[in-house]
């Protein structure tokens, strides 16, 4: 038996046991979810509403995929990095965009808006400056991992 956890209005993440992929089609259907041909999914996986995932995507336990998120065929991620942070998570892929919970900016915007986004979001002072840390450390490394 594996766990899948989606997400539920007014619940938050909530887990969903399952054997088979098949038998949560309908949970799918109502989020708009669609995966691919021999899409596997790991135990403690969460996908968000309209997640599209491609033909043999193997997603790995614990990953955790946003709402609107599509992998396609063969997707390859490149250098990443997620930080489970003391308010939400802390994403970055390689491209010029940080993604703070669910708020999705360019590493300027948030270096120029970071204090008014965290006010707007209900982060303590002590959050906003140790996201700021997180956002620094970002710009250098891509200043060093950018893609184009």
């Amino acid at each position: 038996m594996k766990t899948l956890y989606l997400w539920v209005s007014d619940k938050g993440w909530t887990p969903f046991q399952y054997n088979e992929l098949s038998e949560l089609s309908s949970e799918f259907e109502a989020r708009n979810i669609k995966l691919g041909d021999g899409c596997e999914l790991s135990n403690g996986c969460e996908l968000g509403d309209g997640c599209e995932l491609g033909d043999r995507c193997k997603l790995g336990y614990g990953c955790k995929l946003g709402y609107w998120c599509k992998l396609g065929d063969g997707c390859d991620v490149p250098k990443s990095l997620f930080i489970s942070t003391s308010s939400h998570t802390v994403s970055y892929w390689g491209e010029d965009v940080i993604q703070i919970g669910c708020k999705r900016c360019t590493i300027s915007e948030w270096q120029k808006h970071f204090r008014k986004i965290g006010e707007d979001e209900g982060y303590s002072p002590k959050q906003m400056e140790e996201c700021k840390g997180y956002i620094d450390l970002i710009a250098a490394m891509h200043k060093t991992w950018a893609l184009h």
